[in-house]
Parts: C-alpha cells; sequence; structure tokens
C-alpha cells in the first residue's frame, strides 16, 4: 500500500485547471485514504446546512486550498479550480474560494474507482456510527459527481438525482460550509466547529460583504429593496438592489436585478410619458417620477383571495371511471405526480368501474401536491404568492424572479435546496 502524508498547505500554480497530481492510471495499485494529523474530539461536528454563495469574494479560502492538496496528493487526479468570476452566470461557492472542481472521469475505470473510493471514505460512519464522519470532519456541504448529488443538509436522502445542467460526469465538485471552508473544523483543529452562517445581504438583490470573521446565527431577512431611498444613477450593465426596485416600479418582467435592454426601453418609455429627457438612464427626475407611481400600472384587482385560509381548501378529489389523472390535474391546478402521491393511484387511465374519492385531509389545501417552478402562471400560483404574504402588487399569478426569491429564502431558512420549485415542502411549511 501507497503510505500518503497528510498535507495542509498550498500547492502551486493552476487554480483555473489542467495540474495533474499523481498518476491514476493503474487501478491495481490500492492508495490510502487520508488520515488527520489530530485526533477526532468526542463529539464531531452536526451536519452543515445549506450555506449558499451571497457575496462575490473569488479569493481562495484556507480550508479549500488544504483540502484539495490533501485529496491530489492522496489519490491524484487533475485540479479544474477553485475560483470563478463574479460575473459568470448562476450561483455558486466558486465566487466565494469555497468550491472546488476535481478531475476525475467517471467513464475511465480508474478515475472513477479512485473518486468511488474517496466518496465512501467522506461518508462512511464514524466510531460511534454517525453517518459522514468525514464529511462532518471536514466541513464538505455538498458533492456533485456523475449526475448525483450528496449533500450534508439532505443527508438522510442519500445521493439523489442531479438536475443542475451539467452532469459534472468527468470531474466531482465539492462545496464547502463556511467552516470547513475557514478550515476550523475538527480534522484540522482537533476541536468540533460551530455552525458558521457566514456573511449576510442586508438588502435583498446586493451582495453581502465578503467573510470577515464567523457568523454564529442565521441571517436576517434582507431589507426589501422597496425600501431604498436614494437616487443612484443606473444604466446599462448596473445591477444590485436598485435595480430591483426600478424593475417593480416600472412592472419589468423578469425582475432579475440586471439594468439589460428590457429595463432600459421601459425607462425609456417612462421618460417619454413624463416628458423628461430621454436618456435611457436613471437621472434625478426620473426616479421622482417613477416612485411617484403615476407611471406604473394599476395594481391587479383584489380578489377574494385573501389569505391562505380562504382557499377552497375542503373540496376532494372524486375521480370516476374512464376519467384520467392528467385531466383530473389540470382540473385541480396539480400535477399527474401530485394527485398518484395524494391517492396512491398509479397509470393514467382510471379502470372502467373504478371510482376512487380522494379526501383532503384537514390543513391541508387542493395545492398541497402542486409543484411549482419559475414560469407557471394561474391561480395556484396566485395562491402561493398569498401564503406567502407577499404584497398585494405581487400576488400576479405568474411565478417570476421576485416568487422564486421568496421560496427559496423559505428554503434556506429549512435547509433545504434552493432549486425555486415550490413543492409539498414548502406548502405544508406555509401551513397551506
Amino acid at each position: 500500500m501507497v503510505a500518503v502524508a497528510v498535507l495542509t498547505g498550498g500547492l502551486t500554480g493552476g487554480l483555473t485547471g489542467g495540474l495533474a497530481a499523481g498518476p491514476v492510471a493503474g487501478a491495481e495499485a490500492a492508495v490510502a485514504d487520508p488520515r488527520a494529523s489530530v485526533a477526532a474530539p468526542s463529539v464531531t461536528e452536526g451536519w452543515a446546512p445549506y450555506l449558499p454563495q451571497t457575496s462575490c469574494d473569488p479569493v481562495v479560502k484556507p480550508g479549500t486550498l488544504a483540502l484539495r492538496s490533501m485529496l491530489l496528493a492522496a489519490y491524484g487526479g487533475r485540479d479544474l479550480g477553485i475560483t470563478r468570476a463574479c460575473d459568470i452566470g448562476g450561483q455558486s461557492e466558486h465566487k466565494e474560494g469555497r468550491a472546488w472542481d476535481w478531475g476525475l472521469d467517471a467513464s475511465k475505470p480508474a478515475e472513477e474507482a479512485l473518486a468511488t473510493q474517496f466518496l465512501d471514505w467522506l461518508l462512511a460512519p464514524g466510531p460511534s456510527g454517525m453517518g459522514g464522519f468525514q464529511a462532518r470532519r471536514l466541513g464538505v456541504m455538498y458533492v456533485i459527481y456523475d449526475g448525483r448529488i450528496w449533500s450534508s443538509y439532505r443527508a438522510g436522502e442519500g445521493w439523489r438525482a442531479y438536475t443542475g445542467g451539467e452532469s459534472h460526469g468527468d470531474h466531482l465538485h465539492i462545496s464547502m460550509a463556511w467552516n470547513g471552508a475557514m478550515k476550523r473544523t475538527s480534522w484540522w483543529t482537533g476541536k468540533a466547529a460551530a455552525i458558521d452562517y457566514g456573511p449576510c445581504v442586508k438588502v435583498e438583490g446586493d451582495q453581502a460583504t465578503p467573510w470577515s470573521g464567523p457568523r454564529s446565527t442565521p441571517c436576517p431577512e434582507p431589507a426589501s429593496a422597496m425600501s431604498l431611498t436614494g437616487r443612484p444613477l443606473l444604466q446599462r450593465e448596473s445591477t444590485g438592489a436598485y435595480v430591483l426596485q426600478l424593475q417593480r416600479l416600472l412592472s419589468v418582467e423578469p425582475v432579475t436585478g440586471f439594468f439589460g435592454p428590457i429595463t432600459e426601453e421601459a425607462v425609456r418609455t417612462l421618460q417619454k410619458a413624463r416628458g423628461l429627457e430621454v436618456t435611457g438612464t436613471t437621472t434625478h427626475p426620473t426616479w421622482a417620477a417613477a416612485r411617484s407611481g403615476a407611471a406604473a400600472p394599476t395594481a391587479p384587482p383584489a380578489t377574494s383571495v385573501t389569505s391562505s385560509r380562504a382557499l377552497p381548501s375542503r373540496m376532494r378529489y372524486v375521480v370516476r371511471p374512464g376519467d384520467s389523472l392528467s385531466r383530473l390535474a389540470k382540473t385541480w391546478h396539480s400535477t399527474v405526480a401530485g394527485i398518484r402521491s395524494a391517492s396512491g393511484l398509479s397509470g393514467d387511465l382510471i379502470r372502467v368501474g373504478q371510482t376512487v374519492v380522494i379526501p383532503v385531509r384537514s390543513g391541508i389545501t387542493k395545492f398541497q401536491y402542486t409543484f411549482l417552478e419559475k414560469g407557471d402562471e394561474g391561480v395556484v400560483v396566485r395562491a402561493l404568492q398569498v401564503a406567502l404574504n407577499m404584497r398585494p402588487k405581487y400576488r400576479t399569478g405568474f411565478f417570476g424572479d421576485i416568487t422564486e426569491q421568496r421560496v427559496n429564502r423559505l428554503k434556506a431558512r429549512h435547509g433545504w435546496e434552493t432549486d425555486g420549485i415550490a413543492g409539498v415542502g414548502v406548502w405544508r411549511a406555509l401551513g397551506a
């Protein structure tokens, strides 16, 4: 067996890819798993909650650097980089220096075997039987590999299918919680680290300031962008909370926090309508006109749905012979999967002679088994917006960026993956 020393220092070169560290072709040659240089405490860390990127700080963090050095020394593979530029689309811990892409190709048996060995070691039970012993001690938040994801905040579900786009078939993506990224966990110190919730966003749409010290309590709700009163100059390529506010004031859809051509055209339209200089940028008179409300479209008329408790939540599903679950799902603003989950039925067509009545349990609305995501619209989306206690002007019945942000905020509070989908868990959390 090859003896492998644990390395905690930096590995020079190649943060953005291509660095190889040791051969992986000889699958028959066993390698030793890493060993910590300090003993584990009697009580180790709990599972890390989901702590998504909140700041723009693409500086390699010490724990991520040490993890990379250790794993390359132990198993080999290729360094595909830690940091990513902040202007790359999407949310990523790479932008905070606490994620690493490790090149081990699942289509190559020798490399896949090394990845499997590492993952078995990472998630194996510890001396007391607690799962994911090394993941806890290192502060690993989630791992993606070959179309699957394992995450500490949903550890009880084990490996799940990964639906985030890229399959990660040629590399492992490892994201660290803040205590792991800052090298403060028991793997390095011998003492169990408390949860570090990291930097907080103060105003929705803005970035948090870079990490400056551990935070022992969850972040409070960020202030609404609509509470801002400044009059900054915004133009093409501007981003942030003031762009969010401007887009809402001008009813720009989707609300993205990015000043693009749609937002610019809305500003020009406002300026023309109010007799202002047409610049396509937010001059002081433009802000005054936008905030006056005169140019904003009238809010949608109020409906009888004023709270989640006013929804027709005590209805029943009645399935008759010859009916189909797909038609039933459409009628009830649900999904076939949702109806099946509620009823235990399978297939689509109901058998001739079969009549099934599915009562909706007390406290569960007919929307309980509806799965919503960005782009959906209709009465069920409006019901979700009401349940989320969104302001009446945003209860439009269209699932856009604002609704997605509110759904993700709720899911983050529960430690769930912020995938933007409102499913059973979200409805239950809302008490609907």
